[in-house]
């Protein structure tokens, strides 16, 4: 339905209560910052009067010169004149849409209100139907831009009292995801497995599944101490293969990140797409000041700007914080409905449906993005071809000097991202995502459905479904600040979710080796099976085959008097020192990049790193089979940060 074929009705005009109408014009003229102010007494009046949808502010008491400063933002930014009285804070939108209520001579509702069935198809176009009610009210508009003169000219044409009422668009939204709430709690749950349920995770982890994939994983290294001499060599065989390929992707990926990236021209302000910021909290009410501050840092149009933050229905203490210590930058608070289960990718998923924009951020609560970094990624969109869905930045740790633990995984996160990763695009292979700083066209998302809900490492898992869709992921030259843990305890819960859901994440995409490798194709799909025999076998049981071979060595079993035994055992020292090189060059390639010279000393610490993988690894394992989809959180805001982080590189 559109806005010109809705029914106003046949009564008589009606106006809001004159005390009403006095309250919004005393208001209005408030809402305006001094900054703000002088910034638009600066602006010249327009040689054009202001446009229909924001000139009737004029009689509610708004300066000619805020209209005008309005109407040439606008311009400049490509947006409509009432987006930027509200994105800059002149304006309120409850006090915008009340005046605009009291001008139309309709009623202005910020009560709750029953939605009619199907509200959501006409959502888009700015109303949406009403259940019957005692006020004869029919419709609830709360128009934008063009959609408000065409309101307006629409209450002119027609005769008789409108039956409708305004509101704010934040109160339509509300109304839309309160009117089923379990309907939406459902959907944000298996949004993935809509779109394809066999490379979703939960159908995957039954008993035999995960039966096969502990064999197949223990297997090899458990025939290493068969009795069989023939079944001892074929295990030792078979896994110094699977090293070698690894080591050999890991030192490829290393020579390939030399390859600089093409900085691109920076796109104007008109021509830069509506960006939605997603960030999903829970228990962060410790970072929310410094969550807005990153968030009003962004160097993007605020008018363009659909910031989402998404908390639990549980978590007051987060909610309260944000709205202590709101950004200045338009922004809403999205509550999930209860539902299963309470993981980060499905309060993702909860604010997909009601995104705005063509591109889409997603940052956690701690992340502190430099900030030309969405503009940059808005340009790479606008010039890439319609296959890259996806731009991922460098993560960088800015609490590196507290321990040599936080040393450690600030020079693992510089071998990751700016080395590793990076190497890694530039050979057109997948990508295991980072888990925040990602930039998405929608579209992509929309195609792949979003995130699994029940993966918990949803951003590694999404990076290999968008691959095999078809889709690109690209790096580029941006960072974006995290908080390192601080403690042992801490570092190994973290490691152990993220193990988990790689283990999850093998599972799933390997249970087809067919569709596997057509998805794919030969090359991806060998370089997908090294990232994970390197990155879930290499901890698993790393630790205990280099005690295997320092005692071989120590007790002379290395020195075999025959040629194929002095055969097996050159191989094992050249794949261990191979893999030592492997290990130890994106770590002091990171280090050298990302600045981080000085922590090149938290190196003496890496066998103990190494050891902590190896535990928390193991401890995955046991948690795949217990308790697969338990979302162990780390916590954040535990330690000092200083608010020039992000200007420090």
């Amino acid at each position: 339905m559109s806005l010109a074929s809705a029914d106003f009705g046949p009564a008589d005009p009606v106006r809001l209560p004159a005390e009403e109408a006095r309250v919004a014009r005393r208001r209005l003229p408030d809402f305006a910052s001094d900054a703000v102010r002088r910034r638009a007494r600066r602006v010249e009046t327009a040689p054009r009067p202001p446009a229909v949808e924001i000139a009737f502010l004029a009689h509610y008491g708004v300066p000619p010169e805020v209209l005008a400063y309005a109407m040439q933002r606008a311009r400049a930014d490509g947006v409509s004149p009432d987006a930027v009285l509200l994105a800059e804070g002149m304006v309120e939108e409850d006090v915008f849409y009340r005046a605009l209520a009291d001008h139309l001579r309709v009623a202005f509702v910020d009560e709750p209100v029953t939605l009619a069935p199907g509200a959501a198809r006409t959502a888009e176009q700015g109303f949406v139907p009403l259940q019957p009610n005692a006020d004869g009210l029919r419709w609830l508009f709360a128009p934008t831009g063009a959609g408000i003169f065409r309101l307006m000219s629409a209450v002119r044409a027609a005769k008789g009292r409108p039956l409708f009422a305004l509101t704010t668009p934040r109160r339509l939204t509300d109304a839309l995801r309160r009117a089923r709430p379990l309907e939406a709690a459902r959907l944000a749950s298996i949004s993935a497995e809509r779109a394809d349920p066999a490379l979703c995770v939960r159908g995957a982890l039954g008993l035999r599944a995960l039966a096969l994939a502990s064999a197949v994983a223990i297997g090899p290294v458990a025939g290493l101490f068969a009795p069989w001499e023939g079944l001892r060599l074929l295990a030792a065989f078979g896994l110094a293969a699977v090293s070698l390929a690894s080591i050999f992707l890991r030192l490829s990926a290393c020579a390939a990140s030399f390859g600089a990236e093409a900085e691109l021209g920076s796109v104007e302000n008109a021509g830069l797409p509506v960006y939605t910021v997603v960030v999903a909290l829970y228990k962060e009410a410790a970072v929310a000041r410094q969550l807005a501050r990153a968030i009003d840092r962004l160097d993007y149009p605020r008018a363009k700007l659909d910031v989402k933050f998404v908390i639990e229905c549980d978590d007051e203490a987060t909610a309260a914080a944000l709205r202590a210590h709101p950004p200045r930058t338009p922004h809403e608070i999205v509550v999930a409905p209860e539902g299963a289960p309470r993981t980060k990718p499905r309060a993702l998923n909860v604010a997909m449906p009601f995104a705005r924009g063509a591109l889409v951020a997603v940052f956690d609560a701690e992340d502190l993005p430099d900030g030309p970094q969405l503009r940059r990624a808005a340009s790479i969109f606008a010039s890439a071809p319609p296959e890259v869905a996806c731009l991922q930045p460098s993560l960088a740790i800015d609490n590196a000097g507290l321990n040599w633990m936080t040393g450690l995984f600030a020079l693992d996160y510089a071998a990751l991202f700016d080395v590793y990763n990076k190497g890694l695009a530039a050979l057109g292979l997948p990508l295991f995502l980072g888990g925040t700083s990602n930039h998405f066209r929608i579209e992509a998302l929309r195609d792949v459905g979003f995130w699994d809900a029940y993966n918990v490492t949803e951003d590694a898992d999404l990076g290999l479904r968008l691959a095999r869709a078809g889709y690109v992921v690209r790096t580029f030259e941006s960072h974006t600040f995290e908080e390192a843990p601080a403690t042992f305890r801490a570092l190994v819960k973290q490691r152990t979710r993220w193990l988990k859901g790689w283990m999850q994440t093998a599972i799933v995409h390997c249970r087809h080796p067919a569709r596997f490798f057509a998805d794919f194709g030969p090359r991806r799909g060998l370089a997908v099976l090294a990232m994970f025999a390197g990155g879930l076998l290499g901890p698993m049981f790393g630790p205990f085959l280099t005690c295997r071979l320092f005692y071989d060595a120590a007790t002379g079993a290395l020195a075999a008097d025959d040629l194929f035994g002095r055969a097996c055992a050159a191989l094992w020292c050249a794949v261990a020192v191979a893999g030592a090189a492997a290990l130890v060059a994106p770590l002091l390639m990171g280090a050298e990049r990302r600045g981080l010279r000085r922590h090149r000393g938290a190196l003496v610490y890496l066998p103990l790193w190494l050891l902590m993988l190896s535990v928390a690894s193991w401890r995955a394992f046991l948690e795949l089979w217990l308790k697969p989809f338990y979302w162990e959180k780390t916590e954040h805001g535990l330690t000092l940060r200083g608010d020039d982080a992000q200007e420090s590189s």
